[in-house]
């Protein structure tokens, strides 16, 4: 007899600025982890992110270490920009974090857990705060889309793909319209004629 995994999706909006999505993957749960929690895997699964390195340390009282990626708008004339946040890794719990370094408006964690024999369960949780995206673009959706939603749903399936079967990621849900980027209000951007922030007393 051959076991068939049962493919498995809960969604649930734990509170009005937090995400929550889970999914099966048929890999174990020690694999999974050790191939998301690389650096230069995440352009791999996450949709807007199109490159990603390690910059060195965070900030004081920053978890982790600091990241930059390149992002990607989606839809047409989207362009691209430089973001920098932290990445920590705990390889014995299978647990990742990761935000902003300032302001932290904006934050997640992803788990992998086992979930029968061989197989995994990863979890993707997003916070988001008063200055994020968030609102805008909920308040610009359609009444039976919800973006943020689709973007992690997007990521799982995403993960699932390359680690089943090899093949690449789902493209990133386009942004409802009339929803433009406000990059000068993220902390994250990186701005290239800024100084960097004076180090901390």
């Amino acid at each position: 007899m051959i076991h068939t995994p049962v493919r498995r999706r809960r969604e649930r909006t734990v509170a009005q600025e937090e995400y929550e999505q889970s999914q099966t993957i048929d890999a174990p749960p020690e694999e999974v982890f050790a191939w998301l929690s690389e650096v230069g895997n995440l352009p791999e699964y996450l949709p807007p992110v199109v490159a990603s390195s390690v910059e060195g340390p965070s900030a004081e009282g920053v978890p982790g270490r600091r990241i930059r990626t390149t992002l990607e708008y989606p839809g047409e004339g989207g362009g691209t920009f430089e973001a920098e946040g932290y990445l920590a890794v705990d390889e014995q719990e299978r647990r990742m974090e990761w935000g902003a370094e300032a302001g932290r408006d904006y934050s997640g964690w992803l788990t992998v857990g086992n979930h029968g024999e061989g197989a995994s369960e990863v979890v993707v949780h997003l916070s988001f705060g008063e200055r994020s995206a968030k609102s805008e673009m909920q308040e610009q959706a359609p009444e039976d889309r919800d973006p943020l939603a689709e973007g992690i749903s997007a990521t799982l399936e995403s993960i699932r793909r390359q680690i089943e079967e090899g093949s690449g990621k789902v493209e990133a849900p386009p942004l409802p319209e009339g929803v433009e980027p406000q990059l000068e209000e993220n902390p994250a951007v990186v701005d290239e004629d800024r100084p960097p922030n004076p180090p901390r007393g």
